[in-house]
């Protein structure tokens, strides 16, 4: 799920395209589909910073063993960025190419000792394929997670996903092969717990520094485009989309890690 969000305004354009999905070498084989299962909680401000310590200790360490046993394919734990009255301060993520690589994670998180602010807090879980992605492998920590979420119109799927592969998709494969994003990825609810319209453009940038430079990507790729373009695209993109569905979220990474 970024500084796009400021080339959609600039242009008109409320597309975007959050897992994580391709090879380092954004290599042209078509790699594997992936599920990734996101778990956030509401954890009261008194026990932001003993929560934050309590998943590094207990949840971390068996995220990296999954990860480099090959269960998994990436993971991530964040703290929210931008905060929301009565939404989730805190969450983590892991992705698998099965179920049973997801339920096997599960699984054993679940067995780590729970916070007891988590136990008492409000809880929601996402389940997620990806439709396209790319990945720049390693560790990383400091960045930002920026999550796009935007209801496509009925009919209108294919089109869209023009749209984003012409417009959005060379500038953020760009981006992960110069390293300021590890990640992007466009993806759905695999179950739904909102309209099975909606799409997530999900970002992971590797540094604050390296969003200023996603930033000033999305306005350079911007001001390519002529103004009958811009205006063009805005009316496109109002028959493509919902634009009063449109939401953002941002978040902080404790720690991710992409293979």
């Amino acid at each position: 799920m970024h500084r796009f969000h400021r080339f959609a305004a600039t242009a008109a354009l409320a597309l975007f395209v959050l897992a994580l999905c391709a090879s380092p070498a954004l290599a042209q084989a078509k790699a594997p589909e992936t599920l990734t299962y996101v778990a956030e909680w509401t954890i009261p401000r008194a026990d932001w910073q003993g929560y934050g310590e309590w998943i590094a200790k207990y949840d971390k360490p068996i995220l990296e063993r999954l990860g480099s046993e090959g269960t998994l394919v990436d993971w991530g734990i964040y703290e929210t960025y931008i905060h929301e009255e009565n939404s989730n301060t805190h969450g983590l993520w892991w992705t698998a190419t099965s179920y049973a690589n997801l339920e096997k994670t599960r699984a054993a998180l679940l067995k780590a000792p729970f916070h007891p602010a988590a136990i008492a807090g409000a809880h929601h879980d996402f389940l997620l394929r990806a439709m396209a992605g790319a990945t720049h492998a390693g560790a990383t920590a400091g960045g930002f997670l920026s999550v796009n979420r935007q209801e496509i119109r009925p009919g209108q799927g294919k089109d869209w996903k023009e749209m984003w592969e012409k417009y959005r998709k060379p500038v953020l494969d760009e981006l992960v092969a110069q390293g300021a994003l590890a990640s992007y990825a466009v993806q759905f609810e695999d179950v739904h717990t909102a309209s099975n319209a909606f799409r997530y453009l999900v970002t992971v940038s590797t540094s604050p520094e390296a969003e200023d430079q996603v930033d000033a990507a999305w306005s350079a790729a911007n001001d390519k485009l002529s103004d009958a373009e811009k205006d063009a695209l805005g009316r496109t993109n109002r028959e493509l989309t919902v634009p009063e569905s449109h939401r953002d979220y941002m978040a902080r990474i404790v720690a991710a890690w992409f293979k």
